[in-house]
């Protein structure tokens, strides 16, 4: 009699345990002590996207008021219903309904939300180049030795961010984002400057001695 007191006194106990768990899982949904023991619904169904937005386009002239469109994809899938966008700085960029309008310089960054998952992109308010040229500059260097491009640009207040340098041998010469040209190697190169925004051109050929 008294082992099957005992035995039923161990039951007893082991019950009101696991009741005790059941009920700290259901009131801290799913989590003890801050870690999570089941998969919640809220969970599962963020779990369940893919959400991936992109812009067409990366600079917009402010001056202008340009607008950029655009895109997100829901697991693969173009959507435009349910998603919620933001931006990092209204004085630079504004979104509504998935346009993004320049209303300011600067760089901002665009956030999609739909269904608790996010993704960005990077967008930049400018203002556009509308000239520019090389000034006067040396027409050759030295191997092991480094030449600044000058470069002028109107308006003055000009956006040089949506400038890419490039050489046409870079085992001849170098050239960084700054227009910092380094001798590699005795010959003659090629030295241009594209606007990413404008597609724009300019080049100026150097002698490595």
């Amino acid at each position: 009699m008294e082992k099957e007191n005992k035995a039923l006194i161990i039951s007893i106990v082991i019950f009101v345990i696991v009741a005790v768990i059941a009920l700290c899982l259901v009131l801290n949904k799913g989590k003890v002590f801050g870690k999570s023991l089941v998969a919640t619904t809220e969970n599962a169904k963020t779990a369940s996207y893919v959400v991936e937005l992109s812009s067409d386009k990366e600079y917009l002239s402010a001056k202008d008021s340009e607008t950029a469109t655009l895109k997100v994809l829901v697991n693969g899938t173009e959507t435009t219903e349910g998603v919620e966008y933001t931006s990092s700085d209204e004085e630079v960029l504004t979104v509504k309904d998935g346009i993004v309008t320049a209303v300011g310089v600067g760089n901002a960054t665009i956030t999609v939300k739909y269904e608790g998952v996010e993704d960005t992109v990077d967008i930049k308010g400018i203002t556009p180049i509308k000239n520019m040229k090389f000034t006067s500059t040396s027409s050759s260097i030295r191997v092991g030795n480094e030449l600044q491009l000058k470069l002028q640009v109107t308006p003055s207040d000009a956006s040089i961010d949506t400038l890419i340098y490039s050489s046409s041998d870079d085992e001849t010469a170098t050239v960084n984002k700054n227009g910092i040209v380094t001798g590699k190697q005795k010959g003659k190169v090629t030295i241009t400057l594209h606007d990413t925004y404008t597609g724009e051109e300019k080049s100026v050929n150097l002698t490595i001695r």
